[in-house]
């Protein structure tokens, strides 16, 4: 038996999103009302949502169907690893219910620029803890992901092989195996993103673009488009300037005074719609695969 790699517990944060399939600029359910009041730092605003609330968004797992489904995980993964003699207990999550405001469309959040400027919202980057396993323990729990590249060699753990993505990996296999819908979240996905990607060109857009940018040059800043302050790299160091913050805020004022995005929201939400039309039968199918999921992990809670 070859010994028992540690592994970066990096990966766990990563694998407990694998339930859903959809990035978070895709949505969830839509949220309600557009406006929703929340407290970012000292100062309360109305953040505006709009990935939750674009058409496609339905077409996406709910919090209560990511929630079960990641549940459903962890107890597989408990009875896989219990088989090992490995007593395991699902990592908490962070306790902190801080949300980043939608950057679908860039900033949109006059308080995080002027605190974080183009950076992420750190207030709200608490990641879920890893396993909290041996380091012999923790490759059973991940299996190969948690192994050398290269080496080639079969997992084993006392004696007994060991799954190639571990417990964990086959417990999110069993669910994904049986219920997902590949072809549809193909369609779902290529949608989504080439949604955003056709809306760069709509002709509102466009002019609101130029708004912005006029907006942007009265405040001193020469940028043709949101996008361009985003992929500036003097704003992705590890440190936020001044002259960063005070990009950024300008950036979401201007967005404010020329309504750039409700324009976009309203241009990619049409975009989304013909394109939903066009594929009605493939995202239903997705949507019921989706439900049978959930329902096949709420039993396996249930069950404990």
């Amino acid at each position: 038996m070859r010994r028992l790699a540690p592994v970066c517990l990096a990966l766990a944060a990563a694998l407990l999103g694998c339930s859903s399939g959809s990035g978070s600029d895709e949505g969830g359910r839509p949220a309600g009302a557009a406006k929703t009041p929340t407290t970012s730092g000292s100062s309360t605003e109305r953040l505006v949502t709009y990935s939750n609330r674009l058409p496609m968004a339905r077409y996406s797992y709910t919090v209560a169907e990511n929630t079960a489904i990641e549940s459903a995980q962890h107890v597989l993964t408990r009875r896989c690893l219990k088989t090992y003699g490995i007593a395991y207990e699902p990592p908490k999550q962070p306790s902190d219910t801080t949300r980043p405001a939608d950057r679908r469309y860039g900033l949109s959040s006059a308080s995080e620029a002027a605190r974080f400027g183009y950076h992420p919202n750190r207030d709200a980057a608490q990641l879920p803890e890893g396993p909290r396993l041996s380091k012999d323990d923790l490759t059973v729990f991940y299996g190969n992901r948690g192994a050398p590249q290269g080496s080639g060699e079969k997992l084993t753990y006392k004696g007994k092989d060991v799954p190639d993505d571990g417990c964990f990996g086959q417990s999110v296999s069993k669910l994904s195996e049986e219920y997902d819908d590949p072809a549809g979240a193909a369609v779902a996905s290529r949608i989504a993103n080439g949604s955003y990607q056709d809306s760069l060109s709509d002709p509102a857009v466009k002019e609101g673009f130029r708004k912005w940018s006029a907006c942007m040059r009265s405040s001193g800043f020469r940028y043709a488009s949101p996008m361009e302050p985003l992929n500036n790299s003097a704003f992705q160091g590890d440190t936020i300037s001044e002259k960063e913050k005070e990009t950024a805020s300008a950036d979401v004022r201007c967005k404010e005074k020329t309504d750039l995005l409700d324009i976009w929201f309203k241009a990619e939400s049409e975009i989304q719609k013909t394109d939903i039309e066009k594929n009605t039968a493939a995202l239903r199918k997705l949507l019921t695969a989706h439900h049978k999921k959930a329902q096949a992990a709420s039993r396996i809670v249930a069950k404990g």
